[in-house]
């Protein structure tokens, strides 16, 4: 019975923490560190006037992931890491990021295909669906 309960508490915050190869967290800058205290701070639901809830016993206890370097807590990676990707790619180094032919901002791509960043590529199918529309009336004949 008490295997099954740490199973239940090991799954219970989403998957483990990623690592490299030889078992090491993956390490932060200081400014990504910087970035990441700034994300816990205001997108952390966890986090109370820099404590972390999901630790607290009684005293407060200072988030673990705001004052390290590595990136040691599995809900800021699962929960609120992913809404920031290019911090995640700058951390992990996983997903190569691109820059935008139009308007050449960095953006996680997609796709292998992709040239455009979201907003620009919005606006580029915008573009081709009126030039394609525009076409198609001016062929058509009554």
């Amino acid at each position: 019975m008490q295997e099954v309960k740490n199973v239940e508490q090991s799954s219970r915050y989403g998957p483990p923490i990623e690592r490299h190869p030889d078992g090491t967290l993956y390490q932060m800058s200081p400014s990504q560190q910087k970035q990441a205290a700034k994300l816990i701070k205001k997108h952390c639901c966890n986090c109370d006037k820099g404590n972390c809830i999901l630790l607290d016993d009684g005293d407060g206890c200072v988030c673990p992931q705001r004052i390290s370097y590595s990136v040691c807590c599995r809900w800021f990676r699962n929960a609120v890491l992913p809404a920031f990707p290019e911090l995640e790619a700058d951390i992990f180094k996983d997903v190569s990021l691109r820059r935008c032919v139009s308007c050449g901002a960095r953006y996680v791509p997609g796709s292998n295909r992709s040239r455009y960043c979201p907003t620009c590529a919005a606006q580029r199918r915008r573009q081709k669906d009126r030039e394609r529309k525009q076409k198609t009336r001016h062929t058509v004949r009554i």
